[in-house]
């Protein structure tokens, strides 16, 4: 068994330090994590290079040992990749893993009522997919005959049925959920395409485990993705 040194393991964290930083300021590091999370990051990539230079530096000047193995360069392999590759975000082969129907809300998350939604003469109302997959279900009667803009991903199902989608994070990638709105009398853009589309609440689509937000819809228009594509 070979013993890896000290200033391997160094080196290995300098690196992941690096990577943090790298994440961080870069802002790729949106697609891992919530955007507060990031002067976190940042102070945690800092602290982790200061802390594996000094620990190199004095390994070094007792043992006077520089020499590394080469199988410990494998190590920084996964690393280097980090810095390296851009990650996409997580898109519809994600979503197509989870059900579109969107969870009763154990509270609204805004005050609800016509009021809120605004004249219908300033045009479609903008809405995060998130809420509106769950407005559309459990608040329907405050949104029949109203117009509503959403701005999301395509993600296709069976049968020429299509989604227009959001994934929201509670903390990080690992938790992340699909939020997904039926989209109705327009053929399916590309898979994955972002789009913004505008249209009126439809009837929930009924299901077994439950009612799914749906939309008719108006005009679709191909979009640029946005720089955090978390909601």
């Amino acid at each position: 068994m070979v013993v890896l040194k000290r200033n391997v393991a160094g080196l290995v964290i300098v690196f992941v330090g690096a990577a943090m930083v790298q994440l961080t300021t870069s802002g790729t590091y949106l697609r891992y994590v919530k955007p507060g999370m990031r002067w976190m990051l940042l102070a945690a990539g800092v602290v982790l290079i200061a802390l594996a230079v000094t620990d190199v530096v004095v390994r070094s000047r007792q043992t006077h040992d520089h020499g590394l193995p080469r199988a410990a360069w494998l190590l920084l392999v996964p690393v280097f990749a980090l810095l390296v590759v851009d990650p996409p975000a997580l898109g519809a082969d994600a979503a197509q893993r989870q059900s579109p129907v969107a969870a009763k809300p154990a509270k609204p998350a805004e005050p609800q009522g016509n009021a809120y939604w605004g004249d219908e003469s300033h045009g479609p109302k903008p809405i995060a997919v998130r809420d509106y997959s769950v407005w559309a279900v459990w608040e329907k009667e405050t949104m029949q005959g109203r117009s509503f803009q959403l701005t999301g991903f395509v993600t296709p199902a069976k049968n020429g049925v299509w989604y227009v989608t959001r994934i929201g994070l509670t903390c990080c990638v690992a938790d992340g959920t699909a939020f997904m709105v039926e989209a109705r009398g327009h053929a399916a853009p590309p898979k994955n395409q972002w789009i913004m589309v505008t249209g009126k609440w439809a009837e929930p689509t009924k299901r077994v485990d439950g009612d799914v937000a749906a939309l008719t819809v108006d005009t679709v228009k191909p979009v640029t993705a946005p720089v955090n594509p978390y909601e």
